[in-house]
């Protein structure tokens, strides 16, 4: 992909040294217009996952996280940006909170410990994402106070996110991360599956 001469390119790479498509900056020191319209956005529950388990909004949105489940969630985040404990409930109720805060909100099931969804709120509503060879363009007149650099695998690993001016496009950023392991079937849900693949 070619990049204008005047922009700056970032570029990223995982622990092994391969593109890492998908890293996000994220603005969360902008003053935010109160009279903007807030946008609502849902991350649902399928199949014990969050789906979609990353979402990107504006600070002031709001989330909605319906159970498309058969059993019971318990929603929470402890994360600084907004913290929140959603009790036990089913697919007839559909919580829905607001997201007043710039951050990174780390979301959890109390009863499913696999169950994890990420929602990035930036101050001013705007991302960039970093493409499928690592790259990322920033305008030549972009300023990067207050901009942060963050990928879902950091989490995973215990990474906070870092700051974009710490970031130098004269090498490609590494990032010490990798790809999260599949998450493993259990026994349990193996013979429920059989059980449902024969009909009884």
């Amino acid at each position: 992909m070619a990049f204008p001469v005047s922009a700056e390119v970032l570029r990223f790479v995982d622990n092994t040294g391969a593109h890492l498509e998908g890293v996000v900056v994220f603005q969360t020191s902008a003053e935010v217009e109160t009279s903007l319209e807030r946008d609502a956005h849902i991350m649902d529950q399928v199949q014990r996952q969050f789906l979609p388990n990353l979402l990107l909004i504006a600070a002031g949105d709001s989330v909605s996280f319906p159970n498309s489940d058969s059993i019971r969630h318990h929603v929470y985040s402890f994360s600084t940006a907004r913290s929140f404990d959603i009790e036990l409930y089913g697919n007839s109720e559909t919580p829905t909170l607001d997201f007043p805060d710039a951050g990174l909100v780390v979301v959890g099931c109390n009863i499913h410990d696999d169950m994890i969804g990420y929602i990035v709120v930036s101050a001013n509503g705007e991302f960039l994402q970093s493409n499928i060879d690592g790259e990322l363009e920033l305008p030549s007149d972009f300023a990067k106070d207050g901009w942060y650099v963050w990928h879902p695998w950091m989490a995973t690993a215990g990474y906070a996110p870092v700051a974009l001016a710490d970031i130098s496009s004269a090498h490609p950023h590494r990032f010490e991360v990798q790809a999260p392991a599949a998450r493993a079937q259990s026994d349990l849900e193996s013979r429920f599956r059989r059980r449902l693949q024969r009909g009884n």
